[in-house]
């Protein structure tokens, strides 16, 4: 048995379901390095990198930079989810107003509540 990850209702075995698979990754423009940033120590500013990382929590680190979710959808799920896949979600399903794709997700139990 499957439960829809956009209504919450139970998909038996076999029965139709998708799979939709988000990858969240950072974007990142191409880097331009001068000679000077060749060249410049860099040790004061690695040693404070190093320490504000010491003093983060690891899963929120990751989520910073890649984070992957699959989600079972029911057929009609599929079918929201496909025609407006950021106003995704229980609000929008009851016709009540669109959903926060970062409530949404923490629904699911992705990233923290109250970040």
């Amino acid at each position: 048995m499957y439960q829809c990850d956009g209504c919450g209702v139970s998909i038996v075995r076999k029965a139709l379901r998708y799979q939709v698979s988000i990858d969240v990754r950072a974007a990142y423009d191409t880097l331009e390095v001068s000679l000077w940033d060749l060249v410049r120590d860099h040790r004061g500013e690695l040693e404070a990198l190093v320490g504000a990382l010491d003093e983060t929590d690891a899963t929120h680190l990751e989520e910073q930079v890649y984070k992957k979710m699959v989600l079972d959808l029911c057929p009609e799920c599929q079918r929201k989810f496909v025609q407006s896949p950021l106003r995704f979600g229980a609000e929008s399903a009851t016709g009540g107003p669109p959903a926060d794709i970062d409530t949404f997700l923490r629904s699911l139990g992705y990233g923290k509540r109250g970040e």
